[in-house]
Parts: C-alpha cells; structure tokens; sequence
C-alpha cells in the first residue's frame, strides 16, 4: 500500500504545530472535509470503525487514514474485541453492541471538540485510567466544550455524541 506524505502529520501533531494560530473558519473548513470524507466512507456502505485524531492526517488539508478496521456496514458479525482509541470509542460500543455509521458519527464529534478546542479529549477532565473512563463515557461524560464555541457547532457537536446511536445526525 502507497499512502501519500502528510508534513503535518495527524491531527495532534497539526494542533501541536499550530496551537492558537488556526482560525475559526480553517477549523470550520477542516471539519468540513472530514465530514465529507466520512460521508464517503459511509455512502459505499462501510464503518471505518478507528475514527480518531491519529487517523486524521494533515497536508494542508486533512484526510482520513487507516482503514484496516473498515468494514461493510451490514457485517452483523458478533463484536468480541473493541478496536480504536478509548476516548473516541461510543458508549454502545464500549458496552459490546456493533460498530455502525453512528459510531463513526460519536467518532467525528469528539474530533470536532479537539478540533475546536485544539485540546485532546478528557485531557484535563479524569485520570487516565482506561476503566474509569470507560465507565464514565457508558455513564454520559463527554469532554468540555469551550465556552467560545459557537452556538451552532456546540450544538452539533453535542448530536454527534449523543448517547442514544438513533439521535446522531447521519
């Protein structure tokens, strides 16, 4: 497989690089291409079922990697191990239900918050003790939305996570 050279690597590593110095309408526009990425994904039927900021790479624009997780969006097939990165993870997931469309959708709204707020999730808000944050996302913690974020995305972002799979935008 042949990937091409992102220079700014993955999303941490972008928000690293330019921390503080990324305007709203880059943020709202890096979104966009996200979005537009994952609509893909989801439009040819699959799940990619590892969204998260070290599958967003960065050159210039930012694109969606690692696929080695993505599967047919009707593989019904019995889920015995949770893949991905614990704090992008939907809580159905986390309680052994199937990854679907509205995983990915969890998935992308914590991307928007880290995107917006340039802060990893649950960085400042809990120990780093993968049960304890398990249990607390199952229990509805999510990361803090900056007081600055505009009333709309705050609201988008907050659909995308919804703890009910049926609520997240599609």
């Amino acid at each position: 497989m042949v990937l091409q050279y992102c220079k700014d690597g993955n999303l941490g590593d972008y928000l690293n690089k330019f921390k503080n110095h990324i305007n709203y309408e880059v943020k709202i526009d890096h979104l966009l291409q996200i979005s537009r990425g994952l609509l893909y994904i989801h439009s040819s039927e699959k799940v990619h079922r590892d969204l998260h900021s070290g599958n967003i790479l960065f050159d210039d624009v930012p694109y969606i990697g690692d696929f080695g997780l993505c599967r047919s969006a009707d593989d019904n097939k019995k889920q015995e191990i949770i893949h991905g990165a614990l704090p992008y993870i939907a809580p159905e997931v986390l309680r052994g239900y199937q990854y679907t469309k509205a995983t990915d959708i969890y998935s992308f709204g914590i991307i928007m918050n880290e995107l917006i707020t340039e802060k990893t999730p649950y960085d400042d808000d809990i120990p780093h003790d993968p049960l304890f944050l398990t249990i607390n996302i199952c229990k509805g913690l999510r990361p803090k939305i900056s007081e600055d974020t505009p009333k709309l995305l705050n609201d988008l972002i907050m659909k995308c996570w919804d703890a009910k799979a049926e609520n997240r935008p599609t």
